[in-house]
């Protein structure tokens, strides 16, 4: 049998064959009215993704149910949650755009007390093309030496890379950037991966 993943199009009464595929795929905000070609996984492909084996990635008995927090992270006291190896932030930067999400000013970035959840340890800051500067400045405030940089190349559906995308004031943003830092001197498995993650949005 084929290993590799198959999609079928989704031919509605006002799909236009003649137009090609929407550059925004399983992402388009308006597939009802979308003149343009749109697709979705074969059944038997679809069948087999959730035929996935967990056990293959990991130990069942190692997992724990996710936690999280409802609050205004402004006002939160960070310390009380514990000190962390790893911290991992996708903050809601103000990229001067509409979204559908509340989103903070650079000084209240600025002002987080983010070095109070890690004595030593890595931290990962996901950036938009926005804050790349602000970004690096905001490491260094919380205490951090910035080491490294991840990118983050999205595909759509089919693999293929985003041309069309829905950020950027200039070009369409094909991709996110990732800071790496660290606090210290922590255990880090150097030279392991690369800086770039090929992965559909």
């Amino acid at each position: 049998a084929c290993e590799k993943t198959h999609f079928r199009k989704i031919i509605l009464p006002h799909t236009d064959p003649s137009l090609g595929a929407c550059p925004y795929l399983d992402t388009c905000r308006r597939m009802h009215t979308c003149r343009f070609i749109h697709y979705e996984l074969d059944e038997e492909d679809r069948d087999r993704t959730m035929r996935g084996d967990l056990t293959q990635v990991c130990d069942p008995s190692s997992l724990r149910p996710a936690q999280w927090i409802q609050c205004d992270i402004r006002n939160i006291v960070f310390e009380a949650l514990g000190d962390f190896a790893v911290i991992m932030l996708d903050p809601p930067w103000d990229i001067h755009m509409e979204l559908p999400y509340g989103t903070m000013t650079d000084d209240e970035m600025r002002a987080l007390e983010i070095r109070n959840l890690q004595s030593e340890g890595v931290i990962f800051l996901w950036m938009t093309g926005r804050v790349m500067e602000l970004g690096r400045e905001i490491l260094e405030i919380w205490g951090y030496q910035r080491v490294d940089e991840v990118i983050w190349v999205k595909t759509n559906q089919l693999q293929r890379i985003i041309r069309t995308g829905r950020t950027g004031h200039w070009l369409n943003h094909s991709k996110e950037h990732c800071l790496v830092g660290i606090k210290g001197n922590p255990p880090v498995n150097r030279h392991v991966d690369c800086d770039v993650i090929v992965s559909e949005v």
